[in-house]
């Protein structure tokens, strides 16, 4: 998904036709990841994992609801978020 496409409020899932591994560092970032060997450890998606787009800070870091956290996002999550009525299992 390109990161022009997003809407601020709007719920987005992870894609779940690849197997990925989403982390939540201590800081409060999110970064997701397909699967890996230095990844394996990590916790995996959840049917109807999803999360809400909150826009962007003037620090330029985009941020998202997550699991009932907010969370700052690594750029490249983006190619493994999809919207919510996207057919992609």
């Amino acid at each position: 998904m390109k990161v022009a496409d997003l809407k601020v409020g709007e719920l987005y899932k992870i894609r779940s036709d690849r197997k990925t591994h989403v982390h939540i560092s201590y800081s409060g970032r999110l970064d997701i990841h397909v699967e890996s060997k230095h990844f394996a450890e990590k916790s995996k998606i959840r049917p109807f994992d999803h999360m809400i787009y909150l826009g962007k800070d003037s620090g330029n870091w985009r941020w998202v609801n997550y699991r009932g956290k907010k969370l700052r996002v690594y750029p490249n999550i983006w190619q493994h978020i999809v919207p919510i009525d996207e057919d992609i299992s």
